[in-house]
């Protein structure tokens, strides 16, 4: 079981990270079945939670008012920005906003220090800006 101080803020990171998705310029086309497979694998066998299928066609976990797994157990997608680790800016790996990226850098690190917390120094991201 993964440490519970991961709950809140993954969910702070996911309302960072939310409104950057609604920016993009095809708003929420990252969402893909192969990532909520990963969900569902990640939310067993770290969290031992079985994930409630929507019947959504293509997007297990896709409601009516977006996707249903808890950010804490949909790490890959609470953590993705296409600013940050896409193609929408190559090379650059910044939102554009330096207080945002402060933010996520911040949040970033802690949420890595608890993830991995026998690490010497968790990898920064290679931000245009300190």
């Amino acid at each position: 079981m993964k440490n519970p101080q991961l709950i809140p803020l993954m969910q702070e990171m996911a309302d960072l990270t939310r409104p950057e998705c609604g920016r993009c310029r095809v708003p929420w086309s990252c969402c893909h079945w192969e990532y909520c497979e990963t969900a569902r694998h990640y939310a067993k066998e770290e969290w031992g939670v079985d994930l409630v299928e929507t019947g959504h066609e293509t997007l297990p976990f896709l409601g009516e008012h977006g996707c249903t797994v808890p950010p804490h157990l949909r790490p890959l997608c609470t953590l993705y920005t296409c600013q940050i680790y896409g193609n929408e800016n190559p090379g650059v790996h910044t939102s554009g906003d330096p207080d945002w990226d402060r933010r996520y850098i911040a949040l970033r690190a802690e949420i890595n220090g608890l993830e991995f917390p026998h690490e010497a120094r968790v990898r920064d991201l290679p931000f245009d800006h300190e």
